[in-house]
Formats: structure tokens, sequence, C-alpha cells
């Protein structure tokens, strides 16, 4: 009889142990995969997020600024100063910066105008705004937020520094927003 009595016992401990454990192994499943669940929907949630902020950053870049005009309004007689204002205000167009005040459309005509009053020039930075707008006439834009933080400078920038270049359809939306569709769509047709 003792001997039942101690295999019932160590059977009832064995059942009720594995039990006890599998119920254990059981939530800790349960808890990890909530972590997993959890951790996936951060991860989702994250990336919305940052989405979010992607699209805010580029409607921040392509938006309606002031300051906005189609001529250049520079002649043989302007000042170095002016001419720097106008190509900064060109290179908004293709610039991302924090913030951005005045906008001349970059184009072929506008380059070409300028180039003109900087050559017939005797100005400072006769060279370099020459080597610039040569650079602009070719259609090489890779190095325009260089340029844009060189005329910053000059002007004793303090807030707009460019950190990055548009992409073409940023800069088709920031021209949209400024000059106009009828304009991209003339300057399009010119391309």
């Amino acid at each position: 009889m003792r001997k039942t009595l101690i295999w019932t016992a160590i059977v009832l401990v064995v059942l009720f142990g594995g039990k006890y454990g599998y119920q254990k192994i059981k939530d800790n499943k349960i808890h990890t995969e909530n972590k997993q669940a959890a951790a996936v929907q951060d991860t989702a949630t994250d990336k919305t997020n940052n989405q979010k902020r992607a699209k805010t950053k580029e409607k921040e870049q392509t938006a309606k600024i002031g300051g906005v005009q189609y001529e250049i309004e520079i002649g043989a007689d302007s000042t170095q100063d002016a001419v720097i204002d106008v190509m900064h205000k060109m290179t908004h167009q293709k610039v991302k910066a924090k913030e951005k005040w005045g906008a001349v459309p970059m184009i072929p005509d506008t380059i070409q105008q300028v180039y003109e009053i900087v050559s017939k020039s005797h100005f400072d930075k006769k060279e370099d705004l020459l080597a610039i707008l040569e650079k602009w006439q070719k259609g090489q834009f890779d190095e325009v937020d260089q340029d844009h933080n060189y005329f910053w400078r000059y002007q004793d920038g303090t807030i707009g520094k460019a950190y990055g270049i548009l992409s073409k359809e940023e800069e088709q939306k920031f021209m949209a927003n400024n000059f106009g569709e009828d304009f991209v769509k003339e300057v399009s047709s010119q391309e």
C-alpha cells in the first residue's frame, strides 16, 4: 500500500508539474508573440511616420515662397550684390533648404542674361560667377547646392543654408507652385 501511495504521489507530482510546465511554456510563447507583434506594429508606425515626415519635407521644399520674380531685373549697370542676389534666387528652384525667400526662374534664357551681364562686368567675384554660370549653361547642376551656399555665405546668410538638391519631380512642383503651371509647360516644351 505504501508503494502504491508513493507511486500515486509521484504520478500526481509529474502530472501537475507537467501541466504547470506546459502552461509556463504556453504563456511564454504568447508573451513572445505579443512582443513580436508589438515590434512589427512599432516598425510599421515608424515607417508611416517617416513617410509622413518625408512628404512634409517635400511639401516644404516645393511650397510657394515669397519674393518670386519672373524677370531678373538687373542690367549692365547693376552691382555685384544685385547680380549675386538674382543668382541666389535662381538656385532656390533646385535646392533643398530649411527656408527660402525669393525665386527667379533658372532657365537657359535667364542664365544667359546673367552671364552676359557678368562677362562685361568688373566685379571682384567675376571669375567665380562666370564659372558657376558656365556650369549652369551646360546643364550641370550637381553642385547647385554648393553654388547656393557660396551666394548665401557672401550675403552673410544665417538661416536657409542648402543641404541638398531637389529631384526633377520636386523641382517641377516648386516651379508649378511658384511660377505657375503654364510656365512649367512652356519651359518643358523648350527642353
